[in-house]
């Protein structure tokens, strides 16, 4: 703590000295002494306004006078609509116009001021004008019970279009029991609000909606809000057995709506009204948002580029691995305990979609390499090979080499991410398809440039992510290392599905986040250009050999077909 009073003098004499001139020289203040409550220094002493007597605190924080001194009560009481509570007045000088040329006598004379405009003791008909100036959702109200609901799907209620109409509760956390209104057009969208679920504790409420204008303030019983309402028999049948509902009044102004309880319970909830903005922040085109990605390595790296591509607009994924999450993940990885024990493209599939729940994503639980079918194998390949970009985020070389022949087959772009041992940086080669030349003569040419510069490429130590000092202390990849790489390798992927791949003389990226290896220290970015694609002697079409698989093709189609 940093102890104003102590290390601060001067400034101790002078808010001595201002606020004594206040009580000697003004008859609205009256200086009772100087002491510490709880643990901060004071002064206590009468305010004076309209004759009556307002005993108070002026606190000074430990960090004064980088933070503003404030007044209080003495005891616990409330003078003012512009007070927290039963403490803190809310005056002129606070948080965030404070300027630390003002002094405890300037707070004191606009808590003067406050009390002279409300007169609390005395009548306190008047209310001192609000400086506040923040949104409603700023202002979010804890304890009201809040209602959500978009500005769009309002809109529909009021025009009686909405179709569909059903209110998402969740389970309360922190003191609050949250409910989202949404309607058919809602749930069409790619970001839309999740379904109910038990394993999340959300459950879904129905919605009446009446035409009459909402009822007074006050408390409504369930008969009296029927009555309010004017619903037919049916409905008010329904409302008033002890059921969980929502019932909405989407008058002109003021809309009211009302939370009914399986106890019979009847009360008014705080209603929300958000922006229509879903997608606005990914900043992608939808014909970019159209376009698949597929992430082989849902490990660290491989979690947290889903995650980042996902919040971006990239919205279809295949996520390919075989591994299972596990209590030495939890360091780097994008899950958590809730996924320990299953495999990790499940709990990110889970993972994913609690954040866009219409999003697409497929899943592959198994390995590439894996030993089985031949024909789940090929499957799993294709499945792989419809993405426009593939990704290997295995750390594995055997692994990319392999991803990129199949890219390269079937003319995709390949990414192969990788962090270096120990975290000292990190290597995201691009191949775009047939611009660059294949991943394999790009890692040929990578490795060659190692030699010319006289170093080996980092090597691995006895885990993945991990070398050895030259004393043998392992030394690993953390996540930050992990999570700038993967941060990176989006920045790439998005880039090359929004059209802008990087440019071929700096496909391949270096990225140093050490002083280790060729980097001089974290920043330091190196572009490799692997050269440009070679001429392909093509093989000589065989116009017989295309007959055969032809006729072969039409023979099978016909049998499906039923012809003859």
């Amino acid at each position: 703590m940093k102890f104003w009073w102590a290390v601060e003098s001067a400034r101790l004499a002078a808010e001595k000295s201002a606020v004594e001139a206040v009580a000697d020289n003004e008859n609205w203040f009256e200086l009772a002494c100087w002491r510490f409550h709880k643990n901060m220094f004071c002064a206590e002493g009468l305010l004076i306004a309209h004759g009556h007597r307002y005993p108070i605190r002026l606190i000074y924080p430990d960090q004064y006078p980088e933070v503003p001194a404030w007044v209080e009560p003495q005891g616990e009481v409330r003078w003012s609509s512009h007070q927290y509570g039963t403490g803190t007045l809310c005056l002129e000088l606070r948080p965030d116009n404070w300027d630390g040329r003002a002094t405890g006598a300037d707070v004191l004379r606009s808590a003067y001021n406050l009390l002279v405009i409300e007169n609390p003791l005395g009548g306190g008909e008047d209310r001192a004008p609000s400086a506040h100036d923040i949104g409603e959702l700023q202002a979010y109200d804890w304890g009201a019970f809040p209602v959500l609901i978009r500005a769009g799907c309002l809109a529909r209620i009021k025009s009686g279009i909405a179709a569909g109409l059903n209110a998402l509760r969740w389970l309360a956390h922190d003191d609050v029991w949250p409910i989202m209104i949404h309607d058919e057009e809602d749930r069409r969208a790619m970001q839309r609000p999740p379904d109910a679920s038990i394993e999340n504790w959300r459950s879904a409420l129905p919605v009446y909606v009446s035409g009459n204008p909402p009822p007074p303030p006050g408390a409504l019983d369930r008969a009296g809000l029927v009555q309010a309402a004017g619903f037919d028999p049916l409905t008010a049948a329904i409302v008033e057995v002890s059921v969980a509902a929502v019932v909405m009044f989407p008058s002109e102004g003021q809309v009211e709506i009302f939370h009914l309880t399986t106890e019979g319970g009847t009360f008014r909830r705080r209603v929300f009204v958000l922006p229509d903005e879903i997608g606005a922040r990914s900043a992608r085109a939808e014909e970019a948002m159209a376009k698949r990605v597929t992430i082989v390595g849902a490990g660290s790296v491989g979690s947290k580029i889903a995650e980042t591509l996902l919040r971006s607009g990239v919205h279809h994924l295949t996520l390919v691995d075989g591994d299972v999450m596990l209590p030495g993940n939890l360091e780097r990885h994008a899950l958590d305990w809730r996924d320990v024990g299953f495999r990790k493209v499940h709990g990110l599939k889970r993972h994913l979609l609690h954040i866009v729940p219409g999003a697409d994503i497929q899943v592959v639980d198994a390995n590439l390499n894996w030993q089985r079918s031949s024909r789940t194998h090929a499957w799993q390949v294709e499945a792989l090979a419809a993405a426009h970009v593939i990704v290997d985020a295995t750390g594995d070389p055997a692994t990319a080499l392999f991803l990129a022949a199949v890219a390269e087959a079937n003319g995709r772009v390949f990414v192969s991410v990788e962090v270096f041992e120990g975290g000292i940086g990190a290597l995201i080669a691009t191949c775009v398809s047939p611009r660059d030349p294949p991943f394999v003569e790009g890692r040929a040419t990578f490795l060659a440039w190692c030699d010319t510069q006289g170093i080996k490429p980092p090597e691995a130590g006895p885990r993945r992510y991990e070398m050895l000092t030259t004393d043998g202390s392992p030394v690993i990849a953390d996540d930050a290392a992990v999570t700038m790489t993967a941060g990176h390798a989006a920045r790439t992927i998005l880039d090359i599905v929004d059209g802008h791949p990087p440019p071929a003389e700096a496909a391949w990226l270096l990225l140093g986040y050490q002083k280790n290896w060729l980097f001089d220290g974290h920043g330091h970015t190196i572009r490799l250009n692997v050269g440009e694609r070679g001429e392909r002697a093509q093989a000589a079409d065989v116009p017989e050999a295309i007959a055969f698989a032809l006729e072969l093709l039409k023979e099978g189609a016909d049998e499906n077909s039923g012809g003859g």
